[in-house]
């Protein structure tokens, strides 16, 4: 099974609210995790953003964990919310180069219809990487968008990052589940 993890800087937003939604919106095409950059090591979701996530996506048991080399290895796909966090995951993890890709960028890979190799959800879910490499020329010159950090700040911006956020973890497995 394909192994996609969602990272952001502490593991306690952004990146267990995109891992919940798009395990949510996968099921068992994939397993889904999170870590941090600079992790609120079993840290809890605040309320504000579990607050923001649509009823159903629960974040349950989720408890912050340090981005680790080991970590990095076993994902075939990685996920940053910003251009940091993909800077810092490459640099410390030069391996993960082709397969990390911010949020927004494989959402806007699937929402251009980008080809996507493999004739079942199945398949197509293991080849996003290649899929949005292939795109990225397509993509040059368009902004990216981040996830912004919503910590700390007001229900409002919990609630903008978790709509960007589940609205592009739709569109991916949407394009997955063709």
């Amino acid at each position: 099974m394909i192994s996609i993890l969602t990272v952001c800087t502490g593991n306690i937003c952004r990146s267990p609210a995109a891992a919940i939604a798009l395990q949510g919106y996968l099921g068992e095409l994939a397993t889904v995790s999170s870590a941090g950059v600079m992790a609120v090591v079993g840290g809890k979701m605040p309320m504000e953003m579990s607050l923001a996530m649509p009823a159903g996506f629960s974040a349950g048991l989720h408890a912050g964990r340090q981005l680790a080399p080991a970590i990095v290895k076993e994902s075939n796909l990685i996920i940053a919310m910003t251009a940091e966090h993909r800077r810092r995951i490459v640099s410390e993890n030069p391996i993960a180069l082709k397969r990390t890709f911010l949020l927004e960028e494989i959402a806007m890979t699937a929402r251009d219809g980008a080809p996507l190799t493999g004739s079942t959800p199945d398949e197509r879910v293991a080849h996003i990487a290649e899929a949005v490499q292939a795109h990225r020329p397509y993509l040059a010159g368009q902004t990216i968008a981040e996830v912004p950090d919503p910590y700390g700040l007001t229900q409002d911006v919990y609630d903008a990052a978790a709509e960007m956020i589940v609205a592009a973890c739709r569109d991916i497995a949407a394009w997955v589940k063709g």
